[in-house]
């Protein structure tokens, strides 16, 4: 069995009913709690879900001939997650409410709402036909009890945070380790630089590494990052052993997990009880008035920069051009289209969703980012989902030819930088290549 993925639980469950009152679906029936549903199995002496239980299902979602989701791709054909309560009427929590172990069933609800309610569109694109019922059929197989979970739970805690414990003790009793009132462990501090006062701003670089090893966060190999003295975004451990680090110096502490992330962790990327070592660098103190100067003349300097590069553009551009030897004409927009192979597949129109590879180049020829690398990137054309430029360029294209356009900023990424190879008002370079086309009407 597998956990359903958080976002495919907002595909799958978050959907307000979007109907009038007297809506009504063929061959389905509306219970007491609002759901449009049609039974196949019924088996009235299965247990029925409660809030709180998790619930194993195999499940499909589909609209018209499109399936959306199947769990018979996953390894054991089922998924599983908590039934939680019904956030509008005839959601389908509330379907499952209704179910028993070993019942089957489909429950029916209005694509509006998936587009108004969940995605947070004004309408629904006009891509897309509004009214369409989206279908979702699922068979309840099994049903694990709140209060089985919640001891599950507990347990797993528990052990964690004998663990957790088992782990400190050794750095507890080091007699070379010096312990704060509140328990923070100092390994040791290097430097006698002056130390920062609350409210200060520390320009650091640290990690974050639990005491099994394993690294948690990693900042340093980069420029130095700005950390208020007093503030505990991070555990109070963490506020605390700002103050020990000299400015110039260096220091390392043992932060326990009663300073920092507790029984809760943070998200999924921190576990509950995890202690960890804090390796930190401390490149400069500053006051925040100091520090709100300094970054108010960056910024200044950056937009200076960028202003610069906008207006040296067209001379790049027209460089780059004749260094290459392009001998077509750039567009109305500036953008120039070399066909390197033809396509001879689809066409792309308006509301396609269209599947492409690319390489990512700036003017001084080097290789930004693929797609290669990784998965063709989609998006539905003509929505205003990708850089301008590339859209162009895409209605000159059938599925299988492969272009090269050279970007001005404006039809590209704008004042947006990318990276330090790719700053804002960067004119840039795209190899594409059109992999499919599929009509979503």
């Amino acid at each position: 069995m597998k956990r359903l993925p958080s976002y495919l639980i907002i595909l799958l469950f978050g959907v307000v009913f979007f109907s009038c009152k007297n809506s009504v679906y063929k061959g389905f029936d509306k219970m007491e709690n609002g759901a449009y549903m049609h039974f196949y199995d019924v088996n009235k002496q299965g247990d029925m879900p409660l809030i709180g239980d998790v619930v194993v299902v195999d499940i499909k979602q589909t609209m018209g001939d499109s399936l959306f989701y199947s769990s018979s791709y996953e390894d054991n054909g089922t998924i599983e997650f908590e039934v939680t309560e019904s956030s509008f009427v005839g959601d389908m929590m509330a379907g499952l409410l209704n179910m028993h172990v070993n019942d089957s069933a489909t429950v029916v609800y209005l694509l509006d709402s998936m587009c108004i309610n969940v995605l947070g569109m004004d309408e629904v694109p006009s891509y897309l036909i509004a009214g369409t019922p989206i279908y979702v059929d699922m068979r309840l197989k099994d049903i694990i009890p709140a209060e089985v979970i919640e001891a599950q739970r507990q347990n797993e805690l528990q052990i964690m945070k004998q663990n957790d414990e088992d782990r400190l003790a050794m750095y507890y009793s080091d007699v070379n380790n010096k312990i704060t009132k509140d328990g923070l462990i100092i390994l040791n501090v290097k430097g006698k630089g002056r130390g920062a006062k609350e409210g200060d701003i520390l320009m650091i670089n640290f990690n974050m590494i639990t005491l099994e090893g394993d690294t948690l966060l990693d900042l340093f190999n980069r420029e130095p990052v700005a950390v208020r003295c007093g503030d505990v975004e991070l555990g109070e451990g963490f506020a605390e052993a700002m103050k020990y680090v000299p400015e110039g110096g260096e220091a390392h502490f043992v932060i326990p997990s009663s300073l920092a992330f507790d029984s809760v962790g943070l998200n999924t990327s921190i576990l509950p009880y995890t202690s960890f070592v804090l390796n930190v660098k401390n490149t400069r103190i500053l006051t925040q008035k100091e520090y709100e100067e300094e970054q108010r003349q960056l910024y200044e300097a950056q937009e200076a920069e960028n202003l610069k590069r906008l207006e040296e553009e067209p001379a790049r551009i027209e460089k780059f051009v004749k260094d290459h030897n392009v001998n077509v004409a750039p567009s109305a927009t500036g953008v120039y289209y070399l066909e390197i192979k033809p396509g001879n597949g689809a066409a792309v129109e308006a509301g396609d969703l269209v599947a492409i590879h690319y390489n990512l180049y700036n003017l001084d020829d080097k290789l930004i980012e693929s797609s290669y690398e990784v998965e063709p990137l989609q998006f539905v054309y003509g929505n205003d989902e990708m850089v301008p430029g590339i859209e162009e360029a895409l209605g000159h294209m059938r599925v299988g030819g492969k272009s090269t356009i050279i970007v001005p900023s404006a039809m590209g990424f704008g004042d947006i930088a990318i990276d330090k190879d790719l700053p804002a008002n960067s004119a840039v370079v795209f190899d594409i290549e059109l992999i499919d086309v599929q009509k979503l009407h």
